[in-house]
Parts: structure tokens; C-alpha cells; sequence
């Protein structure tokens, strides 16, 4: 028989053997998708409307939901300095004390939940992880916009912010509720752009019978049968994992009978934990995107000759590309895609000094910076400093 239970969560999780924390996080990714549908009918006219549709929800989420009310204190904390900092302090310096200061943030919140050892517990400082990332690239991105444009690289011109935005706007853009707990993160000037719908413009002299089908006059193309595959895919990944998190488990590996098993029936044990628990990352990251496509912020154009409409913008996994890579590159560039761009875009690139290539020093200082985001675990460390070394012997020549 269940214990004696509480609420529908406990009930529900203690059937399937999640956490109540847990099946609420996954029934606010599910939840995002009927929201994300309303918001992407705000008109297209009224971005303030859509702004405060985003915070409301978000609000829901982490009061309502979570009860994380020290949550949305941290959260507006990191925000609020960030763009302060933005705004305030000019010079050459002004990202990397808007980074220290984010990093800073956050690596309290991640001692804090590594001292009280509850991984099944929902904090803020999943949701905190991915705001840094928007943060430390919207403080980037206004140094960026402070500069000559002949000392920026396409990708900075493209991103640079010369004016800042209301606080409304960045309020909207911090608190994007599909991908609030969980990711995606994306850049200020995306949302900027798909708020105002000009993300959806094609380019002039495109065939009309090749422009995104949208409804009525909405400029947002349908999206509803990509965002319903992704959110199929995300529960089919979900429900592997709870069918073989069953039999593969890592203490498993750690108990005495492990090692009476002969050497190929361990390898084959240790091969299927890892798919187990990367099963569990392809779920999450599939629907959280699923429901980004939904609102219209997952679009990256359409196919000029074929009409294709090209949904990927914010893919953060490619599981066959993960399972079948046959070098790390390989894996690591489909796998968490929009951290590594991240890590690629504001720190690997930045610690490079202008016009010369980054060396080992910018790969050691992009895996310990992934190290620290991560959070305190030695394994971190362990696992990305290696990385570092594999990366760089990788790329190296042979005779």
C-alpha cells in the first residue's frame, strides 16, 4: 500500500517514484504549453500585454507552484544588479564585473543546496543557472553595443544593444516562463526581436507561396504541430527513464554485488546508467523547447527555395547526435547546445585577445567557468578540466 499522502502530487509521485517537486516541475513544462498557446494570441500589437503575460505566469510558477517566494527575491537580485551594472559603469570592464557579479550570486545559492543535499527538492537555483547565462550575455552584449562597429565580429553586431530596454521588456525577457526552470537561454536582442515580431519578417523578393503559413493576420507562423512532436518526444524520453531508472541506478554501481557480475555485464550496466540518465536531460530539454516553439521564439526561418520552416532556433540537445558521436566535439556539440554557445560566445571568444586564436589558455578557462556554473561537486571539476585536456589534444596534429 502508499504511505499516506497529502496532496495529488504526493499520490501521483508516489506511484511513479518521483519526487512531489518533481512532477510539479514536469506539470509546469506540460502547463507551458496550453500558456504558451494564449500568449502567442496576445496581438501582435501589444507587446506590453504579452510582457506581463510572461511575468504573471513565471510569478505562478515559482509562488504558486514552488512557494520559492526567496526565489523570486534571488532572481530579481541577480536581475536587477545586472542591468544596474549595464547601465551605470562604462569601460572595457563592465561584462566581466557584471559575470563576477552573477557567478557570484549564484555560487551561494549552489553551496547553499549542496550543504542541504536535496536533489529531489526543487530550488531556485536551476532557474538561476539559466538567467546567468542571460545575464552575463545582455551585459556583454551592451558593452558590445557601446563599441565601433568595425571592432565587432558578425555575431556581435548582430547581438549588441545601443539603447537598454524598459524595465518591462527585461523583466518579460528574464522571466520567459516556457523556459524559466529549465532552459533554453537566449539572447536579449531574440526576444527583443521576437516580441516585436520582426524575427518573423522574410527577406524582400521571397515567394509568397514560400512564406510560413500564420493565422489570420498574426505574423507568428503556426507552430502547433512542431511544438506537439517535441512535447511527444519529451514524454517518451521521461518514460524511459522512470521504466529504467528502476534497474539502473548509481548506487547500483556502488553496492558489493555490482562486482560479482562478470567484466561485460558491468561495462553493459555502466553503459545503460549513462542513456538512463541522459534520458531524463532529453525529456526535460524537449518539452521546455517544445514549448518555446510554441510561443514562436523557437523559429529560424523558412526555406526560400523549399519552404521550409526551420523550428530550432533554441535546440538544446540532439540525442542521436549525443548517442552515435564518434569524438568528443562530436558529443560535446550536441549536447546542452545553448550552454556551449553560451561558454563559446562570452567566454571562450572574450578571454581571446583581438585578432589572434584561442589556445588551450581559452579552453581551460571555458571548462572551469562550466566547472563553476555547475556548481561545487569535485566531479565537475574532474570532468571538465579533463575535457579541457581531451579537447585540446584532440584538436592537436599527429604525424
Amino acid at each position: 500500500m502508499l504511505p499516506y499522502i497529502n496532496t495529488p502530487f504526493e499520490y501521483v509521485a508516489g506511484i511513479l517514484g518521483a519526487s512531489p517537486d518533481e512532477l510539479k516541475l514536469i506539470s509546469s513544462f506540460l502547463l507551458s504549453y496550453p500558456l504558451a498557446g494564449l500568449l502567442k494570441r496576445v496581438p501582435d500589437e501589444k507587446p506590453a500585454l504579452k510582457n506581463i503575460f510572461i511575468i504573471s505566469v513565471s510569478t505562478f510558477y515559482l509562488v504558486g507552484l514552488f512557494d520559492l517566494w526567496v526565489g523570486v527575491r534571488t532572481l530579481a537580485v541577480s536581475s536587477i544588479g545586472a542591468y544596474l551594472i549595464a547601465q551605470y559603469i562604462q569601460g572595457p570592464f563592465m561584462p566581466w564585473i557584471g559575470f563576477v557579479f552573477c557567478m557570484g550570486h549564484l555560487s551561494i545559492n549552489q553551496l547553499a543546496r549542496q550543504f542541504a543535499n536535496t536533489p529531489a527538492v526543487v530550488d531556485i537555483t536551476g532557474a538561476q543557472m539559466i538567467l546567468v547565462m542571460k545575464l552575463t550575455a545582455f551585459c556583454w552584449n551592451v558593452a558590445d553595443g557601446r563599441l565601433p562597429e568595425k571592432d565587432l565580429s558578425d555575431f556581435q553586431k548582430e547581438r549588441a544593444i545601443k539603447t537598454l530596454p524598459s524595465l518591462l521588456d527585461f523583466a518579460g525577457y528574464v522571466l520567459f516562463f516556457p523556459s524559466l526552470m529549465a532552459g533554453p537561454a537566449f539572447d536579449y536582442v531574440e526576444y527583443r526581436r521576437w516580441i516585436e515580431t520582426t524575427m518573423f519578417e522574410v527577406p524582400v523578393g521571397t515567394d509568397p507561396s514560400k512564406k510560413a503559413p500564420t493565422r489570420k493576420k498574426r505574423k507568428i507562423p503556426r507552430s502547433g504541430t512542431p511544438a506537439a512532436w517535441k512535447a511527444a518526444a519529451g514524454m517518451l524520453w521521461i518514460l524511459l527513464f522512470l521504466k529504467l531508472s528502476g534497474s539502473y541506478y548509481p548506487d547500483l554501481l556502488l553496492g558489493d554485488q555490482y562486482m560479482t557480475y562478470g567484466f561485460l555485464h558491468r561495462v553493459w550496466i555502466l553503459h545503460l546508467l549513462g542513456i538512463t540518465t541522459r534520458l531524463k536531460y532529453y525529456g526535460v530539454w524537449a518539452l521546455t523547447e517544445g514549448a518555446c516553439i510554441l510561443s514562436g521564439l523557437g523559429y529560424k526561418g523558412v526555406d526560400p527555395v523549399t519552404g521550409k520552416v526551420s523550428w530550432d532556433r533554441l535546440q538544446n540537445v540532439n540525442p542521436w547526435g549525443v548517442e552515435s558521436a564518434q569524438n568528443t566535439r562530436a558529443y560535446l556539440g550536441n549536447w546542452n547546445i545553448n550552454t556551449n554557445n553560451w561558454l563559446r560566445n562570452y567566454m571562450y571568444l572574450r578571454v581571446t585577445p583581438r585578432g589572434k586564436k584561442p589556445g588551450f589558455r581559452a579552453s581551460m578557462a571555458t571548462f572551469v567557468t562550466s566547472a563553476f556554473w555547475h556548481g561545487f561537486y569535485p566531479g565537475y571539476y574532474l570532468t571538465f578540466i579533463l575535457a579541457s585536456f581531451v579537447q585540446t589534444v584532440a584538436k592537436s596534429p599527429f604525424p
